[in-house]
């Protein structure tokens, strides 16, 4: 990832390519919506986007339990994993995407600039740990220039909650921001033990597996902000006014895996566990699921407080002023943030 200089006595500014990763397509999101005609379309066949993870525990579950198939008889479900909140922003605009999930940083910046999306329903609050194994790494302070580290993308939440940091122990938001290399987060966890990185910011469960392998905890996303939000479920207004059913289905099945989750995290666990070829074990899925802090819930919490950071580094310049203003009614009357 290349940043751009700063301007004089400026803080850093993002380089055109940035900018568009970070989702800032502005009017040019909004024609694009409108022409394609994709992303409003009534057909068969919804595709959803989700990513790695068991912040995407719900959708696994809807997935494996065939929910959405039996409360939407003659629609086809298809998922797509996809790394990050700008790829389910591109697949939305374009048409190859009905529904899709995103950290609450793409989606504010997306929504900033005009993309023409909401929130469906929230997937989780989750911690988001920086880790490093270097032990030369203790605290911020000790990165220096080449030191990389690893994040899914600009304007990731993952980026967000490093600028955070970045403005409590160096005095500012923007001094990592070189620093930066995309890459998804299994990437980065192996990249980080292979020691190709310095750190990593990522999620659960990899940041708790980079623990378990050596790595340290140098940052917590909590301890910046508190409980907030991980990621969302999005869909553009377009689609969402023609598919309310689907809208609310989603969400709906979303509470239910949730319900799920709480009351049964053996079963859970099993689920996961077999979603990806029992790679990681059921027990050690469960000890994830019910790690401290994390809860699984469809109501969007600490948005506002996070826009707020980010209008205030200069990552957005315009943020909701409620965060009802950025939820469909799925949400609304929700005790969210």
């Amino acid at each position: 990832m290349t940043w751009t200089s700063a301007p004089p006595g400026g803080r850093p500014r993002y380089g055109r390519r940035d900018v568009l990763r970070f989702g800032a397509v502005g009017a040019g999101a909004l024609a694009m919506a409108s022409a394609c005609g994709g992303s409003g379309g009534s057909g068969k066949e919804i595709v959803i986007s989700q990513g790695s993870g068991i912040s995407y525990a719900a959708l696994i579950i809807m997935q494996a339990k065939g929910w959405l198939e039996k409360d939407l008889p003659g629609r086809t479900i298809s998922w797509r994993t996809v790394s990050g909140g700008n790829a389910t922003r591109d697949g939305l605009v374009s048409g190859k995407l009905h529904l899709g999930s995103s950290g609450l940083g793409p989606f504010l910046i997306g929504w900033g600039a005009g993309v023409p999306w909401k929130i469906v329903s929230s997937l989780n609050d989750m911690p988001l740990w920086l880790v490093a194994k270097d032990p030369r790494l203790r605290g911020l302070r000790d990165f220096r220039p080449a030191d990389k580290i690893a994040a899914i993308a600009p304007g990731s939440i993952q980026s967000v909650m490093l600028q955070k940091a970045a403005q409590q122990q160096l005095g500012d938001a923007h001094a990592l921001d070189r620093n930066i290399v995309s890459m998804a987060h299994p990437d980065a966890l192996q990249a980080l033990i292979g020691g190709q990185i310095a750190a990593a910011y990522t999620s659960p469960p990899f940041q708790f597996q980079a623990v378990e392998q050596g790595a340290r905890k140098l940052v917590d996303s909590y301890d910046l902000f508190g409980p907030h939000g991980f990621n969302v479920m999005v869909a553009t207004e377009q689609y969402a006014e023609k598919n309310k059913d689907v809208i609310d289905a989603v969400h709906r099945n979303i509470g239910k895996a949730n319900q799920l989750i709480a009351a049964s995290p053996d079963e859970a666990a099993q689920i996961l566990s077999k979603s990806d070829k029992g790679k990681v074990s059921p027990a050690k899925y469960k000890e994830y699921l019910t790690y401290k802090g994390i809860e699984f819930t469809t109501t969007p919490h600490a948005l506002l407080k996070i826009g707020a950071f980010m209008k205030e580094v200069g990552v957005v310049k315009k943020v909701p002023g409620d965060w009802r203003d950025a939820v469909f009614d799925t949400v609304k009357k929700e005790n969210g943030s």
